[in-house]
């Protein structure tokens, strides 16, 4: 994932609290709108409670990135998403990985379209 579109944690820091979640099968991701970005940004995490070995915790944090990468771009909005993964990602494939991150998003930008 490019740095442009990683969160910093002087940024997570600076998160307001109530934030917008979404759930998925895989993962939940919380949205956070915050103009100071100046466009996306994401945080992934995967508690050792989820997985406990350093080496699935950073297998699964590896699927949900470059699922993200062609997706991120497109995304022009100033807004923070951070990735929680449930326990069901340390199974999954890719495949499965990318199409509940690209259904997230699009959840996430139909219910932003108004009606």
């Amino acid at each position: 994932m490019p740095k442009k579109y990683r969160l910093s944690r002087a940024d997570w820091l600076r998160l307001p609290r109530p934030a917008r979640r979404v759930h998925g099968s895989y993962f939940s991701i919380s949205v956070v709108p915050f103009p100071p970005l100046g466009g996306p940004r994401v945080a992934l995490v995967v508690p050792k409670k989820i997985a406990r070995r350093a080496v699935d915790r950073n297998r699964i944090e590896r699927r949900c990135r470059e699922a993200l990468r062609p997706l991120i771009k497109n995304i022009q909005k100033p807004v923070a998403f951070i990735f929680h993964a449930k326990r069901e990602a340390q199974e999954a494939s890719y495949a499965e990985v990318a199409l509940d991150v690209g259904k997230l998003l699009r959840s996430l930008d139909a219910q932003d379209t108004p009606r």
